[in-house]
């Protein structure tokens, strides 16, 4: 009886082992697929088209800050004239004249810069790009959801305000942006992308600095003092929500002012706003 109670004991504890080795060994399966599986075998229940729209919007807001530095280089254009008489050649990079008498190219208005931002944002290359990153942001979601026409968006020219830039992307209404999961379909034609950056303010600033030049703001404190035509020290003073700074670039050449406007970026590089005046 002894012995026979002594194999029961032992039989018992062999189950228990078994069953705590086998739960630890689920455990560490768990663990090792969260530590190395990442998020791509997540499912999501409920369809969230609020998800995929942040999605979209964080791949068009880094589309549009490279927008910006390029027409920022350019001094406001998207693709510059080749020619000596609308623009010049700044290490490989065509930088448009602003003219300050009666002739010649002008600054683009804040529309008008949204114009050339659109032309940088339907640009095929940029597109691909843009492309590639929604397909990228979305991969955590493959498993639980299907997506229709989520390419299919067009772009509107973008509001360019003193500090901000708004870029509507929509979709049409016979492809609209489709989000399937087991517990239903949500849809949407339209998503906001907004990049908080100071393009307007420097597009004032030129502004400003071509009125000097050209002998308009004799007013301003600002303006023609002591020989120096735009005092950006001054301006910064009077208008103390402005963020723009400013160097003198290199112009190399006579009847030309060139100056850059430095615009901040948070967590990144300033852009750059080339202001090339031609002033004969």
């Amino acid at each position: 009886m002894k012995k026979r109670g002594q194999v029961t004991i032992f039989i018992v504890l062999g189950i228990i082992v078994l069953v705590v080795f086998g739960l630890l060994f689920a455990l560490k399966i768990d663990f090792v697929e969260d530590l190395f599986g990442g998020e791509s075998g997540r499912q999501f229940d409920s369809v969230d088209i609020e998800a995929v729209k942040d999605s979209i919007s964080f791949c068009v807001e880094g589309s549009l800050l490279d927008a910006v530095n390029h027409i920022s280089n350019r001094g406001g254009y998207f693709s510059p004239i080749n020619s000596s008489f609308y623009a010049r050649d700044v290490y490989g990079v065509l930088v448009t004249y602003v003219w300050t008498s009666d002739y010649g190219t002008r600054l683009p208005s804040l529309t008008g810069l949204g114009d050339q931002i659109k032309l940088y944002m339907d640009d095929s290359d940029n597109r691909v790009l843009i492309e590639e990153c929604i397909e990228k942001q979305l991969e955590i979601y493959e498993d639980s959801w299907n997506f229709e026409n989520v390419n299919e968006f067009e772009f509107k020219a973008p509001r360019v305000s003193a500090n901000s830039i708004k870029q509507e992307i929509v979709y049409p209404a016979s492809k609209v942006l489709s989000v399937k999961g087991r517990n239903g379909v949500a849809t949407t034609t339209e998503v906001l992308a907004e990049l908080d950056i100071a393009l307007g303010q420097a597009q004032n600033v030129a502004n400003e600095m071509v009125d000097c030049f050209n002998g308009n703001g004799f007013t301003n404190e600002y303006c023609n003092q002591d020989g120096v035509p735009f005092r950006m020290s001054v301006y910064n003073l009077l208008n103390y929500r402005n963020v723009i700074g400013m160097l003198e670039g290199d112009c190399g050449e006579g009847c030309l002012e060139c100056y850059i406007l430095k615009i901040p970026v948070e967590n990144g590089n300033d852009v750059s706003f080339n202001v090339n005046m031609k002033t004969c």
